[in-house]
């Protein structure tokens, strides 16, 4: 079974970070009925991972827009079911600056401009750790 959500699928607040246990993985996904050999894929928090917990797999989306791992660039990940499941997570080059400066031309927070520009690490005061395509 492949089932596909934004988030857990209990709950849209409710984090499915790495760092969560084991029970709490396989306690989201119940309701669903998965089972060994399934597949959930989701996102939500941006940072990207694959984990397997009593043979069922999940697979955390990289962000697209938004990161939050320091690497501006676009991201997309692609699950090949056979045998096996494997999963590549993929970052695209893309014009930053240009998505930036519209960001900051639109009615848009401010703050969504200065986080793309971190590659969405968490701000120290400054810009000088800035993100760009030239460095």
């Amino acid at each position: 079974m492949l089932k596909l959500v934004h988030t857990a699928p209990t709950l849209n607040t409710l984090y499915g970070a790495t760092d969560r246990s084991d029970d709490f993985a396989v306690g989201t996904v119940e309701r669903l009925g998965m089972r060994a050999g399934d597949l959930l894929v989701f996102g939500h928090t941006h940072p990207s991972w694959p984990r397997d917990v009593h043979g069922m797999h999940f697979v955390n989306t990289v962000s697209v827009g938004r990161p939050k791992d320091g690497d501006w660039r676009a991201g997309h990940t692609i699950v090949t079911i056979g045998d096996v499941v494997e999963v590549s997570h993929i970052r695209v080059v893309y014009d930053v600056e240009r998505t930036i400066r519209a960001i900051r031309e639109s009615s848009l927070p401010p703050e969504f401009a200065d986080d793309l520009s971190r590659g969405g690490r968490p701000s120290t005061g400054s810009l000088n750790g800035r993100c760009s395509p030239n460095g």
